[in-house]
């Protein structure tokens, strides 16, 4: 792999990460209403799932899912139930910030954040076609491990990044009386990508 490939493949990333969407709802919203170290394991999930993608891409999703059609719609109408799933709990949250993390919380936004990047369709479509054309069945292990090393690493630190921009006193004061309203937005736009992703599972 050429230092251009490279170069090209993470700033495609990069695009990719910055333009909004479930991860960065969720990470933000994971941050603001349990604070940095939880926002912190929801964008170590999101990395981690992105970390599984690659590994796909590299045994040749895009050749599964050529083979295998029915597979696509099964996994956009499973992803679509589970951003519909995240957009009710925000629309029914009450913008109250708990006092206390619960115990075992830092597990369960780690897999909040895992499931909310494995489940979105947009990822997989994502790497099912753009990364998967640049994974030659030819490319080196070297290059694959170093491939794979530099996203996880991208897309970790973006996220967490994220996590602690909201969850800084500053933002977090001034947004401490808007939560229930960046409930609402959030869960809002989860509805929204969720039925855009139903009704294009069902085309």
């Amino acid at each position: 792999m050429t230092s251009n490939t490279l170069l090209l493949i993470l700033g495609i990333h990069a695009l990719a990460l910055i333009s909004p969407g479930p991860d960065f709802a969720v990470v933000t919203r994971t941050a603001i209403v349990s604070g940095r170290r939880a926002g912190l394991w929801a964008a170590a999930g999101v990395a981690t799932a992105i970390g599984v993608y690659v590994l796909v891409s590299v045994l040749g999703m895009s050749l599964v899912l050529a083979a295998l059609p029915g597979l696509s719609r099964i996994l956009a109408i499973v992803g679509a139930l589970y951003l519909a799933w995240l957009g009710i709990q925000c629309l029914r949250s009450k913008g109250q910030l708990p006092d206390a993390q619960p115990a075992g919380a830092n597990g369960r936004t780690f897999v909040s954040g895992f499931l909310t990047n494995l489940l979105n369709p947009k990822a997989m479509l994502y790497f099912g076609s753009v990364l998967s054309q640049a994974l030659k069945p030819g490319l080196a292990a070297t290059d694959v491990a170093l491939l794979w090393t530099l996203l996880v690493a991208e897309s970790l630190l973006w996220f967490a990044l994220v996590a602690l921009l909201f969850s800084s006193r500053p933002v977090l004061a001034w947004l401490r009386a808007r939560l229930v309203w960046l409930d609402r937005t959030v869960g809002a736009v989860l509805l929204v990508l969720a039925a855009k992703v139903s009704v294009l599972a069902v085309r």
